[in-house]
């Protein structure tokens, strides 16, 4: 029997348990997570562990023989480069490739057994049965209704308490028996089976190959000379049976059992030898186990109600920040999601709820403390995952902190800046030893270990030395947003002036007097020469220099009184060339004007000028850049459709975010292409397979359509979709750092202001601050003790 449902912009509701990773729902804590697949009679809750990586800080350099001749073979790319011979180019630029990133992996699976039958009865159907998502509480919640009991199951991972928490109740007669078990695709090298407690001792590879690599080395354990982590997983139940552990005789075999059961909790907690980014690894083999057992005792020793409130409470003050309503849900509001997303995907609601659960998301996935969320966030089911599940820094891992600031949620950008920090020590040896050069790098890929070297494989992905210099400036839109004058001397400007030194000794004199790099890729992408060759490496890539302008104009702004680099910023950030626009009036994507063999690449890095960097755009330019994502299509993977959404609504182009949302919402799997973006039934988004910045990168191109703070004020209701006549958003933040709540309504068609507030988040960011909609303009002073309210009428 199918229960009703109905819907709302804060809860996933299904009708039927997950069957697969895509329809499981996630918890996370930002270092422990957990999908849900609410089974009948048990089932699994699959664990993950932030710090779970293949390798140890040595894999960098074991991946490759030792680098000796690195500024010499850049010398000898650019010679090739200006002889016109682009693959002579590209086969000296492989010689400074380092193998592989190490991979995110799977830690361990909860399987639990519920046994309804007494000896004498027969095996009934469930009936009832209702799993959901609460994203106000971060509770997974399943139940159902078989042989005369009405069993639910409430699960959540507590960031206060650092654990999992599984609640049972069975209304009716207790059941017959209960188990529990842990299981992991890793090594296990042994369980302990106790009453009340399963430990588990995992090892994890010393090496996990992408499974495209060549050849084709797999997953790797004990390779001589070679660290890897421990990990454990310790779990205490508590029940109001009567236990068979060991009464059964299976206090041996891993599984917990008891019978007669009406109230059952699970307490389950990780741990590893990883002791933090840029540090050795604890070589203590019971450090994962101590860690672990350390969190289950404190939490089992607390009341389940002093458990959950406190859950709650921590989660809320951060999910509560912000909201997005967009009306009533259309259509049917019983069906379950799944059936929502088939039936309505242009349901304003579905919109809202997405954008909400993106919020949840990346609280669930990135909390301080925690590593940054990597390309599937916390959740990830394969020992061999995705492009390793790592952090790929020519888009995707920025595109997961796009919406941080701007959605209320500062905090959760803290684990970037962490990694960020750990590279810019990492990546001075990486500077030096390849390019010669002064301050640090990063190239297109990393993991836990600060991995900063260009990896193996084809050079327009991996030679890019750009993925330091555009991630140092998440730093900078942090104290754009409020993070305050102590957190830019402090952490921004070393991390961007050491960016900034590396990127003044690659910049190199162009034939016109401009700076210019070479070799130069942009992202993914490659170009056909006049001859007809098929390349990736040439000058000055539109993405390079758009970056390095950029990430110099932070630095003048953080850099101290006094600071001698300055001038010397300022004289190279004049010399820069301007962006190129091509015969056609599109943006030129390198500086000779090649012929683009792909011409719908999903990439659009020649565009990071327009979003999400700030340049003014001239008439001629914006055209450009809506020209440029005409010839590019809007069809593309789901990042992807994220980062043309968010550009789309910087050009105030609301007839393109209109096309371009329906494509967000279909169902992934039933799209045309390769490279086509959707939404599983979980709502995680797909590149396709599943990759979360594109969950990300949804709310980062709503906040863009609702308001617009980069040019020095805030454009209020730019860019919102005819799609969405009535809406209301409370708690985003503008820069300078201002809290905003909005409210609109159609009027003949077109989004009008309701009502605006805003209040500065701290005294720093109080003051003057100018306003526009529709055309008119407001002027007001904003301050930190009460809102400044506006209406239509406020506007002149």
């Amino acid at each position: 029997m199918t229960q009703q449902f109905s819907a709302d912009a804060h809860t996933l509701r299904f009708d039927a348990p997950a069957q697969e990773f895509t329809q499981a729902l996630p918890l996370g804590n930002g270092r422990l997570g957990a999908m849900c697949y609410g089974g009948i009679r048990g089932g699994k809750i699959q664990l993950n562990e932030a710090t779970a990586w293949s390798g140890s800080p040595g894999s960098e350099a074991a991946n490759g023989p030792a680098l000796l001749d690195g500024p010499e073979v850049i010398d000898r790319a650019r010679q090739a480069l200006a002889a016109g011979d682009h693959a002579t180019a590209e086969a000296e630029l492989a010689t400074v490739t380092r193998g592989h990133t190490q991979s995110y992996l799977p830690f361990a699976d909860v399987l639990l057994g519920l046994d309804f039958r007494e000896p004498d009865e027969l095996d009934d159907e469930p009936e009832d049965y209702r799993r959901s998502l609460d994203l106000r509480r971060a509770v997974h919640e399943h139940g159902y209704t078989v042989a005369g009991r009405t069993i639910t199951e409430r699960a959540y991972v507590s960031a206060v308490h650092q654990v999992l928490v599984v609640d049972i109740q069975v209304a009716g007669k207790p059941l017959p028996k209960a188990t529990v078990s842990l299981a992991s695709q890793l090594r296990v090298e042994a369980t302990e089976t106790q009453p009340g407690s399963l430990n588990l001792h995992l090892r994890l590879p010393t090496n996990v190959a992408p499974n495209y690599a060549n050849p084709p080395t797999g997953v790797q354990y004990d390779q001589p000379g070679r660290d890897s982590m421990r990990g454990a997983v310790v779990l205490r139940w508590e029940h109001d049976g009567t236990d068979l552990g060991t009464a059964a005789g299976t206090d041996d075999d891993g599984t917990l059992a008891a019978a007669g059961v009406s109230r059952l909790r699970l307490v389950v907690s990780t741990g590893t030898t990883f002791d933090g980014l840029g540090l050795p690894l604890n070589l203590d083999e019971n450090a994962a186990m101590a860690r672990a057992t350390t969190l289950a005792e404190a939490a089992s020793a607390l009341s389940t109600e002093e458990l959950f409130s406190a859950h709650v409470a921590a989660h809320g003050e951060l999910y509560n920040r912000a909201e997005l309503d967009l009306g009533e849900p259309h259509g049917d509001q019983a069906q379950p999601l799944n059936q929502r997303l088939l039936q309505s995907p242009g349901d304003p609601a579905l919109a809202a709820l997405l954008f909400n659960y993106g919020r949840y998301l990346l609280i669930s996935s990135s909390r301080p403390g925690t590593l940054p969320g990597n390309l599937q966030g916390i959740w990830n089911e394969s020992m061999q995952p995705p492009w390793s599940s790592n952090y790929t820094i020519n888009i995707n891992t920025q595109m997961n902190y796009w919406a941080a600031e701007g959605a209320n949620l500062a905090e959760c950008h803290e684990p970037l800046f962490d990694l960020l920090e750990a590279l810019a020590v990492a990546g001075r040896a990486t500077a030096r030893t390849v390019y010669g050069l002064d301050g640090w790098v990063a190239h297109h890929n990393t993991d836990a270990w600060a991995f900063t070297s260009p990896v193996a494989g084809d050079t327009s992905w991996s030679f890019w030395p750009m993925g330091g210099a555009w991630l140092a400036t998440h730093l900078w839109e942090h104290v754009r947003h409020g993070g305050g004058s102590d957190f830019a001397a402090q952490r921004a400007w070393p991390v961007i002036k050491g960016a900034s030194e590396f990127a003044l000794g690659w910049l190199i004199p162009q034939p016109d007097g401009t700076l210019g790099t070479t070799p130069s890729t942009s992202p993914e992408n490659h170009f056909r020469t006049a001859e007809g060759v098929i390349a990736a490496a040439s000058h000055s890539s539109t993405a390079d220099l758009a970056i390095i302008g950029r990430l110099f104009r932070a630095a003048l702004e953080l850099a101290p009184a006094g600071e001698p680099l300055v001038a010397h910023i300022r004289n190279a950030l004049g010399r820069l060339p301007a962006i190129p626009v091509a015969h056609d009036g599109t943006v030129q994507e390198w500086a000779e004007p090649f012929e683009q063999p792909e011409p719908t690449h999903r990439h659009v890095s020649h565009l990071y000028f327009a979003y999400p960097g700030e340049t003014e755009l001239s008439a001629e330019l914006g055209a450009a850049v809506s020209k440029t994502l005409d010839a590019r299509g809007d069809d593309s993977t789901g990042w992807s459709l994220a980062w043309k959404l968010a550009l789309r609504a910087r050009l105030k182009d609301t007839g393109a975010v209109d096309r371009l949302l329906p494509l967000m919402f279909r169902t992934a799997g039933e799209q045309h292409g390769p490279h086509a973006g959707g939404l599983y039934p979980n709502m995680f988004a797909a590149h396709p397979p599943f990759q979360i910045d594109g969950n990300f990168g949804f709310v980062a191109g709503v906040l863009e359509c609702l308001v617009q703070s980069h040019a020095g004020r805030i454009d209020l209701l730019p860019a919102v979709p005819t799609l969405w006549p009535v809406g209301t958003a409370r708690g985003l933040v503008v820069r300078p750092g201002l809290e905003l709540d909005l409210q609109w309504s159609s009027e003949s068609g077109k989004q009008a202001l309701v009502s605006a507030r805003l209040r500065a988040r701290t005294p720093e960011t109080a003051g003057e601050v100018k306003l526009t909609w529709d055309g008119r303009t407001a002027a007001v002073h904003v301050n930190e003790t009460t809102w400044t309210e506006l209406g239509p009428e406020d506007f002149s």
